[in-house]
């Protein structure tokens, strides 16, 4: 039966506010200047900041699946874009113990229709299917008579110059995420059922296409930004991988040039300081158009008087290089692509202002919601309660050393040591 209670020390709800391919360094409160975050920054004052956090796949689907079945792609046998819906969800646990769970927004998994646990879904993700009925986006656009908006940024036959960035083409309120958070705040404010609820909100972005509404790219038109980090020496020194993955990138027609997804087909070379920053200003703009719908999302939790016994969870399923080390997008284990933020708020704010710099794994979310609820963890899951640390701060429960796999690559990383 569901635990959860206001008053016991355990929260009754829990809201994942799950972001796609945003870094760590992207958060104002936690130390980049550049940033416009006041909702996230909410967050960090409110919650505990995990400085050291970190993903369990270095690619969407494969994250995924390690995050919400609990066990590591050698497990569930995904390593990318495979099917992983056959495998069991701690989202399971969760219903079954008496708690609604309702996904809004983009989950990724395969095969796309799968319930994964959930009562009910707002299905979303990342370029609509305008063909598929039960993708709820695209049946918004087409009710709106809009055209994908993917298809109509990357078809121009400037996208290799473009550093995947550009000004969403639609009305703003057409945009994924601001789509994401309208239902999920309706959801919020439609929420009338006596069971306590599990709630996943999926954002898109900051996943490219970059491409925010004008509205917040004008916020950072005068705000100066960091260029991209460029290793000594160049690719020349690094590992092969990453010259291969770049020349798969801007070569979307070699796809047989390992990895197999240079889709996008972006090309640094030659991108002076001014079409670097403007790539970047696009990624932080779209960062910026989710923070104030999670503002939102608050806000609807507050007005309904479920804020102060709801768990709240910050996090991205993977970041983005952005740039640095001639690079763009993910699949390599940089820290850029690994390294994740993690907000935890936890009911009444307990903690809040809190930074624990010690390792986090995202394969101990699971097994840690399950116990914050008050459930057993069953013994499938691969990773291990960090409960006592989430709620009493207690350091004997961080790992000494956390793990990431997929695509037949794995990494080891310790606090000052990674592995790949």
């Amino acid at each position: 039966q569901a635990a959860g209670a206001a008053g016991s020390g355990r929260p009754r709800n829990m809201v994942i506010i799950k972001t796609d391919q945003q870094r760590a360094d992207t958060i104002a409160a936690l130390g980049n200047p550049h940033m416009i975050t006041p909702n996230l920054d909410r967050l960090v004052r409110e919650g505990v900041s995990f400085a050291n956090s970190f993903c369990s796949a270095a690619t969407c689907v494969a994250s995924r699946a390690a995050f919400y079945t609990g066990m590591c792609a050698h497990n569930t046998g995904c390593y990318g874009f495979d099917d992983w819906a056959h495998n069991r969800s701690w989202v399971e646990e969760i219903r079954e113990a008496g708690y609604r769970t309702a996904a809004v927004g983009k989950v990724h998994h395969l095969p796309a229709t799968d319930m994964m646990g959930f009562d009910e879904r707002v299905y979303t993700e990342n370029f609509p299917d305008m063909e598929a009925p039960y993708d709820d986006y695209a049946n918004y656009l087409k009710s709106g008579g809009q055209e994908s908006p993917c298809k109509l940024l990357t078809q121009d036959g400037r996208w290799l110059e473009k550093c995947t960035s550009d000004v969403f083409p639609l009305e703003e309120k057409y945009h994924v995420d601001q789509y994401v958070g309208r239902m999920a705040t309706r959801w919020i404010n439609d929420y009338r059922d006596e069971k306590p609820f599990f709630l996943h909100i999926g954002f898109q972005g900051p996943h490219d296409p970059f491409d925010p509404p004008q509205r917040f790219l004008d916020m950072y038109a005068d705000r100066g930004v960091p260029l991209p980090h460029v290793d000594e020496h160049g690719l020349e020194a690094r590992p092969p991988q990453y010259a291969r993955f770049m020349e798969a990138s801007r070569n979307p027609n070699k796809m047989h040039i390992a990895p197999p997804y240079g889709v996008w087909a972006t090309d640094l070379r030659g991108k002076d300081e001014a079409q670097l920053k403007r790539m970047r200003r696009h990624y932080y703009a779209q960062i910026t158009g989710i923070d104030e719908q999670i503002g939102r999302i608050m806000d609807a939790l507050e007005a309904r008087g479920l804020l102060e016994d709801t768990l709240l969870l910050f996090l991205s399923d993977h970041g983005e290089n952005l740039g640095d080390h001639e690079l763009m997008y993910k699949w390599l284990m940089t820290e850029q692509v690994v390294h994740v933020p993690m907000l935890l708020r936890l009911p009444g704010a307990a903690r809040g202002g809190t930074v624990d710099d010690d390792l986090f794994t995202q394969m101990d979310v699971g097994p840690t919601l399950l116990a914050a609820l008050g459930l057993e963890v069953p013994q499938r899951l691969d990773g291990q309660s960090n409960w006592n640390r989430w709620s009493r701060g207690d350091g004997g429960e961080a790992p000494d050393r956390v793990y990431c796999e997929d695509n037949y690559i794995t990494m080891v990383r310790t606090r000052d040591r990674k592995l790949i």
